[in-house]
């Protein structure tokens, strides 16, 4: 008979003693604890997940607070430095790249500028460490094939929670797309698909009508 237990928290064991038969009763309460687990392991999952993302929000603020004490010179050369274009810098932050150039060379920045360029710097402190490698290129990669939205794009829509979690969340793609634009799936639907071919190589054809 299998029997259900659940040692610690939300795990549940299910052991299989001697290979008997298993009766209806049995298997329905088999079927209604795996069921009452997966029910549990869902809002675990979601309230940590919530927690996550709090404490992550927290830490690139205080990271953007610390960013902001350098000068936006200072921010600037380190964000070119780390591969950003000056085309990319102007498009997070709204501005032109003449704009850019101008604060690089004389200053005159803005106290809200100030803040996206430490903000910006601070978001690339939390993710480049612990996973990305190359974060200026990272920031040019659409989240998905076929969908062209890229962190760029996510930070120029003053997302940064999106950024984050797609560097540092259980990155759930679909997810963060629905919630950057809630129609990305019509809006950037294909005719053509991804498949595998005889030969194990990826190729690409167009959908059976």
């Amino acid at each position: 008979m299998a029997t259900a237990t659940a040692p610690t928290g939300t795990t549940l064991v299910l052991q299989s003693e001697e290979p008997t038969a298993t009766t209806s009763n049995q298997l329905s309460d088999l079927t209604e604890a795996a069921g009452s687990l997966r029910y549990q392991a869902k809002f675990v999952f979601e309230d940590t997940a919530e927690v996550h993302m709090e404490l992550m929000f927290r830490d690139w603020r205080k990271g953007t607070r610390e960013r902001g004490k350098q000068s936006p010179t200072a921010l600037l050369e380190e964000l070119s430095d780390l591969g950003f274009s000056w085309r990319h810098i102007a498009r997070m932050l709204g501005v032109s790249v003449p704009a850019v150039q101008k604060w690089r060379r004389s200053g005159g920045v803005s106290g809200d500028n100030r803040v996206q360029l430490a903000s910006l710097l601070a978001l690339c402190d939390m993710v480049q460490q612990p996973v990305i490698h190359d974060v200026a290129s990272w920031f040019e990669m659409p989240l998905t094939p076929g969908v062209p939205v890229t962190p760029i794009d996510l930070f120029a829509e003053r997302r940064p929670d999106l950024v984050l979690e797609h560097a540092l969340g259980p990155n759930d793609v679909e997810e963060i797309l629905t919630a950057f634009e809630p129609d990305w799936r019509e809006r950037y639907q294909s005719d053509f698909e991804v498949y595998r071919d005889v030969d194990g190589a990826m190729s690409i054809r167009q959908k059976e009508a």
